[in-house]
Parts: structure tokens; C-alpha cells; sequence
């Protein structure tokens, strides 16, 4: 993967900031142009993880129910009839039936999900509610899902430990950060749901947000690869960071290794002072001290 025009004159600046030679575009093939494509992807990746960059956050509505007229991604989930469906072509929906039979959804469960629309039950058949399995023991028409469970007509197939849950929802493939993890209109991102009032509990792994909801609404921070929709002061921070990862395999070790080393360090603190005072008078950063966690070596 060849870097952009754009790349080389942010990679030209990070080489004069540790005086080594200048790259152009053709020459590809040199040492100095090897360790700034080496370098470039990985430094700017780690430095958008480092912080809530608002250039950089966006909003998804990772799993809910599904919509017609709806612009639709390959990271995002719905629910339609009980079952769950992850989009595997991004679109614009019209009827369901028409884009599944298009393969614009792949189905991610096989058991639907009681409703409390009355649905016929048959003896045998299997239902999801509360991110637990059940089995139907008596064919009924479904009422409230209590009362039928209490009169036999249920049976419950699967226990969790508490520490289980129901659902495991895949984050958009080019989330660096999740920032936040929510349910549709609750007041609080991260705990408490101000209709049932219980806790909203989840954990991220590899990846993967493991939840017993069945909405969800995330903010991330996305991999912004197009230099030119770089906030400046990301830009002039990515600088110096790369000229680091640049100075020891072009300029070596010595004094004026520490030297420049040392400089570097004293830009980005500066820069980060920065950045910390636009980000305190931008937004609403009310309970955030993301600044104190950020840490740019």
C-alpha cells in the first residue's frame, strides 16, 4: 500500500522535524519512505485510540428493530419478526422479505424471540426472552410470557450465570475506541435505563460487546484514514509523533539523538496543552476527563 500525496508532505514534515532527507512521491523504494509507510498506519491508529477525538467519534445504532427507508451499514444488527439479522450489504431497505431474499441480511439466530403479540405456540418449539431459552411444553396462543410459564406451558432450557449474557453484537470494523455503549433514549450511557430503571450491563471482548439487550446505541472513534479530515491539532501531534518513530532508524543513536528526542517531547506536551484547552471549550464535557487518561509518550 503506496502512501498518498497528502501522507508524503505530513511524512516530509516529520522527517525535517529529525533532519533527515526529504521523499517524494516516486521514490518508494528508499530507506526513509520503507520506515514512514512502515510507521504511518500504526502512529496514527494508536494516537486516534489515545483520545476522544471529536473529529473522529461517530454515532451508530448498532442493533434495533428493523425500518423501511432506512440506510443501512455491514456493521449494523436487527431484530425483525424475533429473529436477529447482521446487514452483509450496505443499502438502503425497502421490504424485508425482498432485500433477505437479496442476501442484504444474514440471519444470526435461529430462534425467534417471544412477542407479546399473540402468536400459536406447538409443543417443542423454542423461544428467547429475557436472553433465555425456552422450550414449549403445551400449544398454546402465547399471552403474557409469566403466566403461561407458570401454568407448564414452558420450560426453560438454558441457565446463565450472572456473569453470562444473552447477546454478543460484533463492533463496526473500523472502530478504534468504543466511547460509549447505550440504550435507545436512556439518560445514561453506561448504567441505568430510565424506563425499567435496571442497570445496563455489558462488557467489550475481542472486539465484541456482550449484552442481554436487544438495542444498543454506540459511539466510537473511527479510523480516519483521509489526512484532510484531520483535526490540525491531530495533525500537528501526529507530526512529532512519527518523527519518534522515525529517529532512531534514520538518525541513530548520540547526543544529538537524545537531543532531538527531547525536543520532540517538549512539542507534543505543548500541543497537548493545546488540544486539552480546545477540547475543555468545545462541547459539553460535563463528568469527561478523558485528557487525564490520555497519555502521548
Amino acid at each position: 500500500m503506496a502512501l498518498t500525496s497528502e501522507e508524503f508532505v505530513i511524512c516530509n514534515q516529520a522527517l525535517g522535524k529529525i533532519a533527515a532527507k526529504q521523499i517524494v512521491a516516486e521514490e518508494t523504494t528508499s530507506y526513509p519512505s520503507q520506515q514512514c509507510l512502515l510507521h504511518f498506519d500504526q502512529t496514527r491508529d494508536a494516537l486516534l485510540r489515545s483520545y476522544d477525538w471529536p473529529f473522529a467519534k461517530t454515532r451508530l445504532r448498532l442493533v434495533s428493530g428493523w425500518l423501511t427507508d432506512t440506510v443501512y451499514t455491514t456493521d449494523q444488527y436487527v431484530w425483525q419478526s424475533g429473529l436477529l439479522y447482521k446487514c452483509a450489504t450496505a443499502h438502503t431497505s425497502g421490504t424485508f422479505a425482498t432485500d433477505l431474499t437479496a442476501v442484504k441480511w444474514t440471519l444470526q439466530s435461529t430462534v425467534s424471540a417471544w412477542t407479546t403479540t399473540p402468536t400459536t405456540y406447538v409443543v417443542g418449539e423454542l423461544t428467547t426472552t429475557n436472553a433465555l431459552l425456552y422450550k414449549c411444553l403445551v400449544a398454546h396462543t402465547g399471552g403474557t410470557f409469566a403466566t403461561d410459564l407458570a401454568a407448564g406451558k414452558w420450560v426453560l432450557q438454558t441457565t446463565k450465570p450472572t456473569n453470562v449474557f444473552g447477546y454478543n453484537y460484533d463492533l463496526p470494523v473500523n472502530c478504534l475506541r468504543l466511547t460509549k455503549n447505550f440504550l435507545p433514549n436512556s439518560w445514561n450511557y453506561s448504567e441505568r435505563h430510565p424506563i425499567s430503571d435496571q442497570y445496563h450491563r455489558w462488557e467489550l471482548e475481542t472486539n465484541t460487546i456482550l449484552t442481554d439487550d436487544d438495542e444498543v446505541d454506540i459511539v466510537y472513534i473511527d479510523t480516519i484514514d483521509t489526512t484532510t479530515e484531520w483535526d490540525s491539532l491531530f495533525t500537528e501531534l501526529f507530526i512529532c509523533h512519527l518523527a519518534k518513530k522515525l529517529l532512531a532508524p534514520l538518525a541513530g543513536a548520540g547526543p544529538g539523538t537524545a537531543s532531538l528526542r527531547n525536543d520532540l517531547d517538549i512539542e507534543i506536551r505543548e500541543i497537548n496543552h493545546k488540544a486539552r484547552t480546545v477540547g475543555s471549550q468545545e462541547g459539553n464535557n460535563s463528568g469527561s476527563s478523558d485528557w487525564n487518561n490520555a497519555r502521548y509518550e
